[in-house]
């Protein structure tokens, strides 16, 4: 997520649409215990002066250290288009920037940089945009930068015999078509189309057209099925590649043009980089060149990770405030915040005394958490304040990417104090993965948005899931070390599957494991009813004296959305130690 794999890391979080339920009741349960309480002694309220102080000063030390300003690009696909006359390649790069200490920077070099999105400064602003060359046989190479707000998701085609791409209508720009001399910007019409699903291929050996999916697909993706013909017959070939075509090293696609052969190879960073430092400028793709005999120079580097550069102050608040989120001093997200907690827990004593009884805490807790659910179908006109809107929106984006519906439902527990919530639920039957759209009514508050989870589970017991929603304080008392969650808030959907789908493969890969294949209804049960045991486990196990002020910490730190929010478990662990079991078994072989 998102973009390229995801262009960022951020606060961590895991859980599936039932565990949001859980801990929104959790976080109210969780609210009301802190209330509770006895007032404050005096020494008690000068002890807590004094560490406030001392927090204040640490938090003001932080905020204030200057800062290095870099951006860095990516390549997130490159699409190839050829006949026997030209070739056309379609680079889409991914600008982002980060702002960050010295402190913040030695964290995010170590094998605990992902820890660093807890700090801030992982990424403030990102910026897409799309390049494109264009090659004739007789080895002439342009480059073209597409026009302002045009995007390389859609749906391919053409017109008069020339290459153009409508946009997708959840897309945020247009598309554009070869006017023969250049491109220009075309209307994105209403349509059905999902976003493009890039096609990465395992192997160095690269192959025109991706015909073998040919059979099975559908009018979804770049190239709809009913427009494979028009390009057969006009004599067009076609590619789609990831940033980890190759995994980890370098793949080479022949282009034939009027018998001459042109080499585009793509190379990308190994896996193993990916998982522990989080740096998105170490993953994916890390050169792209073409090379033949026709190019003057034989090679040419279309494109070359450079990593992350250091730009001033002034440029990189003009790329944030155009780009990304309103710029902010670091007094106001940070000193201040310390302030202001200072000031609440001043007036409300009684808090702290109950920070100092957390034992009874966990027991109320455990006492109300739920031991088991309940799935009574439900429907739209039962919840009167549902996001319908949003409910059919999300709905025909699913639908439209080969997602299936399966039940209506409303979540029942054995617990008196379970908020109402409507849940859709979809299963896709060849990525053996569920998607959720869930709304929650907590109780004297407003409803929750509604937002979509797409999961999956995994052999050994593993699960992971990304959601489109922010995270809630109180998760972090529910986290399990092999539930493994992305939350990504306001991500639409059509990135949400493709950033999900390589994190799993990822995931995979690393653990030796496999997605499980059961998508039906009763196994979607199953396994939530196992994870409510799992999360009260991780609830007894949870030490409340670091458990508590961390879920306080993170409700001032969720005020500021981030990008993304990841939680990993164990996964980082268990990856290393298996990656050095099979180091010391091919040793032991030699």
């Amino acid at each position: 997520m998102t973009g390229g794999f995801f262009s960022r890391r951020r606060a961590c979080d895991r859980r599936s649409s039932i565990t949001k339920v859980l801990c929104s009741a959790l976080a109210v349960h969780a609210t009301v215990l802190l209330l509770g309480g006895s007032k404050m002694g005096k020494q008690k309220a000068v002890s807590i002066l004094v560490t406030l102080v001392l927090l204040v000063a640490a938090g003001a030390a932080f905020a204030l250290w200057p800062k290095h300003y870099t951006v860095g690009q990516r390549i997130s696909e490159t699409a190839v288009f050829w006949n026997d006359r030209e070739a056309f390649l379609f680079l889409s790069e991914t600008t982002t920037g980060r702002a960050q200490n010295v402190f913040q920077e030695k964290l995010a070099a170590t094998r605990y940089g992902y820890l660093a999105v807890f700090l801030g400064g992982y990424v403030d602003f990102t910026k897409a945009e799309v390049v494109a060359y264009h090659v004739v046989s007789s080895g002439q190479l342009d480059r073209f930068r597409l026009p302002e707000h045009t995007v390389a998701f859609g749906s391919w085609g053409l017109t008069e015999g020339r290459l153009q791409l409508k946009a997708s209508p959840v897309a945020t720009g247009t598309g554009f078509r070869w006017d023969g001399e250049k491109f220009v910007s075309l209307a994105a019409p209403p349509a059905t189309n999902a976003q493009p699903k890039a096609a990465a291929a395992p192997n160095a050996n690269l192959t025109e057209d991706d015909l073998e999916n040919d059979d099975e697909a559908d009018d979804s993706g770049p190239l709809p099925k009913a427009e494979r013909k028009p390009f057969k017959d006009a004599g067009w070939h076609y590619k789609f590649l990831s940033g980890y075509v190759g995994q980890g090293s370098a793949a080479t696609l022949p282009i034939n043009l009027a018998g001459s052969t042109f080499n585009l190879t793509v190379e990308s960073f190994p896996l193993k980089n990916t998982v522990a430092r989080f740096d998105f400028m170490t993953i994916g793709t890390r050169s792209i060149r073409l090379a033949s005999d026709k190019l003057a120079g034989g090679q040419q580097t279309l494109w070359n990770q450079s990593g992350w550069r250091e730009v001033s102050k002034q440029d990189y608040q003009d790329l944030q405030r155009q780009y990304g989120r309103q710029f902010r001093t670091p007094l106001s997200s940070g000193v201040w915040l310390l302030l202001v907690a200072f000031l609440l827990l001043w007036r409300f004593g009684s808090w702290i005394h109950v920070l100092f009884t957390f034992a009874t805490m966990k027991s109320r807790v455990l006492k109300k958490m739920p031991t088991s659910y309940s799935f009574p179908p439900a429907t739209p006109a039962q919840f009167p304040m549902l996001d319908l809107d949003a409910l059919d929106r999300y709905t025909r984006e699913l639908e439209g990417m080969g997602f299936t519906r399966l039940l209506d439902f409303s979540l029942v527990s054995d617990s008196a104090t379970n908020p109402p919530s409507f849940c859709r639920l979809f299963a896709h039957v060849r990525h053996h993965c569920f998607g959720e759209l869930s709304q929650t009514f907590p109780k004297g508050k407003a409803p929750l948005p509604l937002k979509c989870c797409i999961q999956s589970c995994l052999q050994n017991g593993w699960s992971v899931s990304f959601a489109n929603r922010k995270p809630l304080a109180a998760g972090s008392l529910l986290r399990r070390k092999k539930a493994i969650g992305v939350f990504m808030p306001d991500v639409p959907i059509p990135e949400l599957l493709p950033a999900f789908l390589k994190m799993r493969d990822q995931i995979c890969f690393e653990l030796g494991i496999s997605p499980v294949n059961d998508d039906t209804l009763q196994a979607y049960i199953d396994t939530m009813q196992r994870a409510i045991g799992e999360m009260r486990e991780a609830v007894q196990e949870k030490n409340f004296v670091k458990g508590v002020p961390e879920v306080y910490l993170r409700k001032f730190s969720l005020m500021k959305t981030k990008p993304e929010y990841v939680w990993l478990g164990d996964y980082p662990k268990e990856a290393e130690q298996r990656r050095q079991g099979v180091n010391s078994f091919a040793v032991g072989a030699r």
